[in-house]
């Protein structure tokens, strides 16, 4: 499984954010196997999602997204895990345990 995590300035961002940081994690059994840190430049939702499907990416951690792009990205067969869905998140609650804040942006 691979997880896609969108950050700007140290916090959690949207999908279509300028030189947004990509963190790719390769999981496997639950345990990271790998970890990929990508910029992406300028960026439409359109062209995130196409990333997503080339990159073989399984789920995104973002800030927010809006109807319209969450139902493209899951008919993708993307999950997508926003801010609020990330209490009880082992992955995310690891990563906020280290120098990332991953918060929404404001």
């Amino acid at each position: 499984m691979k997880v896609a995590i969108f950050i700007k300035n140290n916090e959690l961002t949207v999908l279509h954010e300028e030189n947004v940081h990509v963190i790719i994690f390769n999981l496997k059994d639950d345990k990271v196997i790998g970890v990929k840190n990508i910029v992406l430049e300028k960026q439409t939702n359109d062209s995130i999602v196409y990333w997503l499907i080339l990159n073989s990416i399984n789920q995104i951690y973002i800030s927010e997204i809006n109807d319209q792009t969450l139902q493209r990205v899951k008919s993708k067969g993307i999950e997508v895990k926003t801010l609020e869905s990330l209490e009880n998140d082992k992955l995310y609650n690891t990563l906020a345990l280290s120098s990332f804040k991953l918060k929404k942006s404001q």
